[in-house]
């Protein structure tokens, strides 16, 4: 965590000084306080229509669990932001696992699909500005988008049930297959199309966050130039797979935004402004929100019949 935070602060220095820090610091002292709760709303926007598109899989998958258990486990992940491509928010499988009693194998591919639908999201996201990204960002996208599709139909095909009898895999036999069952559930056509729908609309927000962040930067760029711009630094970042897409969403973002005609101290502030807007937001709740889940009393089990999975 130290190392983590170390590496974030010499990202900031580094924008701070591609930036010039005088100007930069001037661009942040006199941005305007009311832009930033809006930013600060619409990232909050995001998080309550992921949330709704979490307890959507919870239902699908008939995980019972009060409204404001279910807000705290989820908000938890948020905390995972951090690590490298998300992949800490398993740990929402794990206190959903000591609130319900549900194995960690039926719950963990709502948080795989949770992160899938999130990636085919921003991707469509960014395809929205197809005539405004360099043509190796557009190609990345198109492939990235590709793959998920291909590699949905892959994993949720019926042949590969049988790959559990692999000697490799034969010990997990079991939670593989409770897997499949939860996630062939979660990609039916109907579940995939509402849970893409809501991460698009969710990371939509945030793309508007950085665009009104830049309303209160004097930046004159179009809200339909931004957002293909956030999304496709989004993606960067998490291709890096390095902890929160540090450096790598943020060089991208500030690269992006000067080639559409920005100046480097307003692409610098920008940059740095939604990071904290969404990133350190993120993290900081998500830890707020571990601290009282794990001050909750553990629930009772659920009765077997309530583990069932709708099919």
């Amino acid at each position: 965590m130290l190392l983590l935070v170390v590496f974030a602060a010499l990202v900031a220095v580094g924008l701070f000084g591609y930036g010039d820090f005088g100007e930069t610091l001037r661009q942040l002292a006199n941005f305007p306080v009311t832009h930033l709760f809006a930013a600060l709303a619409l990232a909050s926007l995001n998080y309550v229509l992921r949330f709704l598109r979490w307890s959507y899989y919870l239902h699908v998958l008939e995980i019972k669990l009060s409204l404001a258990s279910s807000a705290l486990v989820f908000l938890s992940g948020l905390a995972m932001s951090i690590t490298p491509g998300k992949t800490g928010e398993v740990l929402k499988s794990y206190l959903l696992r000591d609130r319900t009693g549900v194995p960690v194998s039926t719950s963990l591919p709502a948080v795989v699909m949770e992160r899938l639908t999130d990636l085919v999201a921003v991707i469509l996201l960014g395809l929205v500005g197809l005539a405004l990204l360099p043509t190796p960002v557009l190609v990345t996208l198109s492939v990235a988008l590709v793959f998920c599709g291909a590699g949905l139909l892959a994993v949720t095909s019926k042949h590969s049930q049988r790959l559990v009898d692999l000697p490799l895999l034969r010990r997990w036999k079991s939670d593989l297959l409770n897997s499949h069952d939860s996630l062939r559930a979660l990609a039916a056509p109907r579940v995939m199309l509402a849970a893409v729908g809501l991460g698009a609309v969710a990371w939509f927000c945030e793309g508007m966050a950085l665009w009104v962040i830049l309303q209160g930067l004097d930046s004159p760029l179009a809200m339909y130039k931004v957002l293909p711009i956030y999304a496709a630094s989004t993606l960067v970042g998490a291709i890096t797979t390095i902890p929160g897409g540090l450096g790598g969403t943020e060089g991208s973002m500030v690269v992006l935004l000067q080639q559409s005609g920005l100046a480097r101290d307003v692409a610098s502030a920008g940059t740095l402004l939604v990071r904290v807007v969404t990133l350190c937001f993120a993290v900081l709740l998500g830890l707020a929100a571990l601290v009282w889940v794990k001050r909750i009393r553990r629930a009772p089990w659920p009765e077997p019949s309530s583990l069932r999975i709708k099919g």
